[in-house]
């Protein structure tokens, strides 16, 4: 075999048994979120809106990031259950 391809095949062994993409995904939506957050607090403390329409706006940036952490984690647990 040639050794090139046996030294990739070996890396794309090593990270599929380790789940290397799966938890940087992971991580990366709970980053994506407490970035979310953070910032949603800040606008939260200068908004020009009153409390409803900031909630409002909070509301719709950060649906989408929960929406896509719990699938993330969904994805995470479920792949672990298979392994």
């Amino acid at each position: 075999m040639n050794p090139i391809a046996y030294a990739l095949a070996t890396f794309q062994d090593w990270i599929d048994n380790r789940a290397v993409i799966r938890r940087i995904v992971l991580l990366f939506t709970l980053y994506m979120t407490y970035y979310g957050v953070a910032t949603a607090w800040k606008f939260a403390s200068a908004s020009p809106f009153d409390g409803i329409g900031t909630a409002a706006v909070i509301a719709a940036v950060l649906a989408p990031i929960a929406a896509l952490q719990g699938f993330a984690f969904q994805n995470y647990t479920g792949s672990r259950k298979v392994e």
